[in-house]
């Protein structure tokens, strides 16, 4: 059983003060450590195969180079360190420790000591080389910047060999320096396990607006059994309203709209990209679906209004899903089982893609709607995690936000 946040712990109200990220500059990287930027094809083969080895079921590779790349192309990092550096400590040091987990952030615990104290017992434990041909990668973060006003930052991972020496800090720190290089970027987020949040908190991230809860359901128990009826009628596309992404009456323009009221944040191309990515390969067994209002429509494009919209795509272990956003639960039920139905339609069509028929969704705990929503099917809870900002927390109405995009990137 997950543990329930404390009070302690409980999301921050939207009312409460909130202040401009601070822009000071981050302690120097421990010796022997250099923080790089990523390539882009560094990037794509890096964060894939790093995220798949601690456990984070990634999804497809095309969707770093396809949305997150385009969104920001400096915001991969890794840090590396020449393989002959001699490491005297075997345990690890007074730096800050990293615990994994599978919230697409690998938690940093801060440090406690004061810079030259840090610096000194650092020194003592690794020697200094020159970096050799084949330096050996140690970290990994991403720090993706949304426009002038937000970022995000996801992936962070360090080798548990280089644990608890002062590198893992320093790679978030450089992260920290990249999302933190405009006056005028307001909000910076993550999402922390919660035996981490007052490590995220020494480093800046005091304040929250929710907890996420990842449920899990099986495909054709959803399909085929506790909601046969109603797939078989979206199966026959029976439902009005109820169809694909890449439908010519879906208005893309509407959604990056309607992901800003439910989320907050503004990231309109990155939006854009995303939809397209799954709406375009369903041989990919990625699909996109969105309900049409049947009598509104949008004053400036004079299109169907966008009552709501979901995207499904492949992981390693799982099929994951996100976003869900609607107008209300009905829709947002219609949207679930609509994707369910095309994975198992997909899965039969082509089998080659080998992955269980489990979706996995991190739902906010704030909609009542989508916790109920659910519970109704039978979908446990298998993780959570806490949704922090370091500076303002942007302005949502979470009521529409069933199912969020990505833990990840947020």
């Amino acid at each position: 059983m997950l543990a329930t946040p404390s009070p302690s712990l409980s999301p921050t109200p939207q009312t409460s003060p909130s202040s401009k990220p601070s822009h000071q500059s981050p302690s120097p990287s421990p010796p022997g450590l250099v923080i790089q930027q990523c390539k882009d094809t560094e990037a794509v083969d890096l964060f894939y195969n790093w995220a798949a080895r601690v456990g984070w079921n990634p999804g497809d590779k095309a969707g770093i180079r396809d949305v997150l790349l385009k969104t920001d192309p400096g915001g991969y990092f890794y840090g590396q360190i020449d393989p002959s550096c001699v490491i005297h400590d075997e345990e690890p040091g007074a730096g800050g420790s990293v615990n994994s987990n599978k919230s697409g952030t690998t938690e940093q615990q801060p440090q406690e000591q004061d810079q030259e104290q840090e610096q000194a017992q650092e020194e003592s434990k690794v020697k200094v080389v020159a970096l050799s041909e084949d330096p050996t990668v140690i970290s990994v973060i991403s720090a993706i910047r949304y426009g002038d006003e937000q970022a995000w930052i996801g992936c962070y991972i360090t080798d548990p060999k280089y644990r608890g020496r002062g590198y893992g800090i320093a790679t978030f720190n450089r992260a920290l320096q990249h999302v933190l290089d405009s006056p005028c970027r307001k909000s910076v987020g993550l999402n922390a396990v919660f035996s981490q949040v007052d490590n995220y908190r020494k480093t800046g991230f005091t304040k929250s607006s929710w907890v996420n809860e990842r449920r899990r359901g099986c495909v054709r128990e959803l399909v085929e059994v506790k909601e046969r009826e109603l797939a078989e009628r979206i199966g026959g596309e029976e439902e009005e309203g109820l169809v694909m992404l890449s439908d010519p009456r879906v208005d893309w323009e509407q959604l990056p709209a309607m992901e800003e009221k439910y989320t907050g944040f503004k990231r309109a191309e990155s939006v854009k990209d995303w939809v397209r990515f799954h709406a375009n390969h369903p041989e990919r067994h990625r699909v996109g679906v969105a309900f049409l209002s049947p009598d509104k429509l949008d004053p400036l494009t004079d299109k169907p209004l966008v009552l709501g919209y979901a995207c499904i795509r492949p992981g390693l272990t799982s099929y994951r899903a996100g976003p869900l956003y609607a107008a209300n639960s009905s829709i947002a039920k219609l949207l679930l089982i609509k994707l369910a139905v095309h994975v198992l339609d997909a899965h039969n069509r082509n089998p080659s893609v080998d992955v269980p028929l489990i979706i996995d969704i991190d739902i906010p705990d704030q909609n009542k709607g989508s916790v109920e929503m659910f519970d109704g099917i039978g979908w446990m809870s298998t993780m959570s995690t806490l949704r922090m900002w370091r500076g303002e927390v942007p302005v949502y109405d979470v009521s529409g936000c069933f199912g969020i995009s990505t833990l990840e990137n947020g």
